[in-house]
C-alpha cells in the first residue's frame, strides 16, 4: 500500500476505485464507492486520461508510478479526501495497492473503520457550527 497525493479535474468522492494499467499508462475511476463484496467486474470504468496527468509533483511522482506499474500489470487506489485548488484542480488522497486482492481486505477491514471516522468527524463539525449559529443568535437577540 501506498499513499500518493495526485491531482484530478474529475470529481472523485471518498472511497472511489481507480486503476491504472501498467501497458498504456491509462487511468480509469468507477462512480461507485468500493465494497469488500463487490468483484472488480461489477465496477463500471469512466476514462480519466494517461497517468502523467495526475502528476501533482513532477521531480518525483514518475518515477513513483514507474515503480509501483514495473511490479504488477494493473495498480488499484481508493480515493482518501480531495481538497480543491485555486485552479479549479483536486489534490486527491490516494491509497495504491499493487493487486485486487489488497483492495478487497482493504475493502472489508479498514474502509468501513475509516468511513465512520469520516461520517463522525462531519456530524461533529456540522455540531460545532450549529451550536455557534445558535450562540451567535441568542447574542443578537440581548443587544
Amino acid at each position: 500500500m501506498k499513499k500518493v497525493i495526485v491531482s484530478t479535474k474529475e470529481n472523485l468522492v471518498y472511497g472511489t476505485l481507480i486503476w491504472i494499467y501498467a501497458s498504456n499508462k491509462k487511468v480509469y475511476h468507477s462512480s461507485r464507492c468500493i465494497d469488500g463484496d463487490a468483484a472488480f467486474s461489477e465496477y463500471d470504468s469512466h476514462y480519466m486520461g494517461k497517468v502523467h496527468e495526475l502528476y501533482r509533483n513532477q521531480e518525483k511522482q514518475p518515477a513513483l508510478f514507474d515503480r509501483m506499474l514495473a511490479k504488477s500489470d494493473r495498480i488499484f487506489g481508493v480515493c482518501l479526501n480531495n481538497r480543491r485548488l485555486d485552479n479549479g484542480a483536486k489534490d486527491v488522497k490516494v491509497l495504491f495497492f499493487p493487486n485486487w486482492e489488497d483492495v478487497q481486505e482493504f475493502a472489508e477491514n479498514d474502509f468501513p473503520v475509516l468511513a465512520e471516522t469520516r461520517q463522525n468527524k462531519k456530524i461533529e463539525a456540522k455540531q460545532k457550527w450549529m451550536e455557534r449559529g445558535k450562540a451567535f443568535s441568542n447574542k443578537k437577540k440581548t443587544i
